[in-house]
């Protein structure tokens, strides 16, 4: 599995084997960019363990890992088109997990989107509970991730 720590712009140039620079693709600027393979952007930069289950997801559904600084600078990339779901991994509180669902969802609209907790929320089960279904705490699985991203089971591979 590829890993590219790029801006989805240069997604475009970088990341496909055999790709011409930018300036000889474009020739006089008027040529149309080629689509580009499903990327899921991630916020972050999760333990080894977290990052194995997102590589698998990302290979169960055929998509491509790109590290992103947030949803702001994802939302204003000319390549979201590309992106068919969004995790973020930066440490939250509980309260602040909320706020950055909402705000993410205002930003990148209907875009399947995941905020993992690298650690239980609180110590009692009613904290532990999720106030929505795209917060994901431990343990964190490859299942549990295309059921908070919303994904159909056929996507599961």
């Amino acid at each position: 599995m590829s890993v590219f720590k790029l801006t989805l712009a240069g997604l475009a140039l970088r990341s496909l084997p055999g790709r011409a620079p930018k300036a000889s693709r474009l020739g006089a600027g008027n040529a149309r960019r080629e689509p580009l393979p499903p990327i899921i952007a991630l916020e972050g930069n999760p333990d080894p363990s977290l990052r194995r289950v997102i590589d698998e997801l990302a290979t169960r559904l055929g998509a491509s890992v790109c590290t992103v600084e947030g949803p702001a600078t994802l939302a204003s990339d000319p390549d979201l088109d590309a992106v068919i779901a969004v995790i973020l991994t930066r440490a939250r509180s509980p309260l602040e997990l909320q706020i950055t669902l909402r705000e993410a969802r205002g930003l990148l609209g209907d875009r399947p989107l995941a905020v993992l907790a690298p650690q239980p929320l609180a110590s009692s089960y009613g904290g532990v509970l999720p106030v929505d279904p795209s917060c994901v705490a431990p343990p964190i699985t490859v299942d549990r991730l295309l059921f908070a991203l919303g994904l159909p089971p056929d996507r599961r591979g």
